[in-house]
């Protein structure tokens, strides 16, 4: 049996923000990604907020394009325009660097290797074609929406978007990030997110709500005026709408980012969310490994409640009503989205 102060699950934003704030700490910590290449396949749309730099390094390698405004385009065709001071990134570039980060902290990284089980020390690792028992401390599950460790403490995300999304050449540059509703878009919406001579071109829809991702997808590719000759990548994932799980934290395991649903249940950002988690996440495990008293784990909801709580649990009972009054009628859905959209003042109220 090997052994380790934390094991991190998942090595996307939120467990290697949380291993490399640990490992800065002295932890022994272990980041094991079944993926046989940190950040690929990219799963995400790639936009994040300005604000993520006071949480995180932004190497300018990893910024495909700046941001500065999107544009939200209703059924009934009102287009706005608002403030949106972000970044679009290259997903594997940005997550690899993190990685790196954690690795530098003294953190270790197997990749290739799966969490296959729950033991009564840590976790069992399939690693090719051996199985290593790893004792730890304080294992943390950042394995994304459909997390192994969150099923291990029965802690799932219950509800899923079903995203899919291609790369495209773009005939002439894009400023913004571009958002449409659609009745086509069930419970979601349509995405274009520009990154210079590229674009990501995606949707997220419901599957309960009568959505068909490759349906919707081939509806907004045409109402683009995009043909399918200027695809040059594909990918495909679910989109936890749901809010949180009901507990992040259950013995000395703490769920993170996407594992935990700490996905915007509106809009469906997760990247930003994933960085304060991890940070979060893993100064608990600093506490807890140091002090010798697991308790300290109970830090951390604390500190993601009192930081990002308030503003999923508005957000959620936007997603709930707008999905209340999703309409096939342009004109009903446009009313509906502009209460339950972030570009729009009535947003904000009750």
């Amino acid at each position: 049996m090997e052994a380790v102060d934390l094991l991190v699950v998942g090595a996307g934003p939120a467990g290697c923000v949380a291993a490399r704030v640990a490992a800065e700490a002295g932890l022994r910590v272990l980041i094991v990604e079944q993926r046989p290449t940190v950040g690929l396949p990219v799963q995400c749309a790639g936009y994040v907020p300005a604000q993520i730099v006071g949480h995180v390094s932004l190497p300018e390698r990893c910024i495909a394009q700046r941001i500065r405004t999107m544009r939200t385009t209703l059924p009934d065709g009102e287009s706005v325009e608002t403030p949106a001071p972000g970044y679009v990134l290259d997903r594997a570039l940005f997550d690899q660097g993190l990685a790196v980060a954690a690795c530098r902290a003294g953190a270790a990284l197997w990749t290739g290797a799966r969490a296959v089980a729950r033991s009564e020390r840590g976790a069992l690792v399939r690693r090719g074609s051996r199985d290593v028992e790893l004792a730890c401390r304080v294992l943390v599950g950042a394995d994304g929406p459909r997390s192994t460790v969150g099923r291990w403490i029965g802690q799932v995300n219950e509800e899923l978007l079903d995203g899919l999304q291609v790369e495209v050449v773009l005939p002439a540059p894009r400023a913004s990030t571009e958002v449409y509703f659609d009745p086509a878009y069930a419970g979601g919406y349509g995405w274009l997110f520009p990154k210079g001579e590229t674009a990501n071109v995606g949707v997220g829809v419901n599957r309960r709500m009568g959505g068909q991702p490759r349906a919707a997808l081939e509806h907004l590719l045409a109402r683009l005026g995009i043909g399918r000759d200027a695809v040059v990548g594909h990918v495909a994932g679910p989109i936890p709408s749901g809010g949180p799980v009901s507990q992040v934290r259950v013995d000395h395991v703490l769920l993170v980012g996407d594992a935990a649903g700490h996905t915007h249940p509106v809009t469906g950002a997760g990247v930003f969310a994933a960085v304060v988690g991890g940070t979060l996440a893993g100064q608990a495990a600093v506490r807890a490994v140091q002090t010798g008293d697991a308790a300290a784990l109970d830090e951390y909801p604390h500190e993601w409640d009192a930081f990002m709580g308030g503003p999923l649990r508005h957000a959620l009972g936007k997603r709930r009503w707008l999905d209340q009054h999703w309409s096939a009628d342009p004109v009903a859905l446009s009313a509906a989205v502009r209460r339950a959209w972030i570009a729009f003042r009535e947003y904000g109220r009750r």
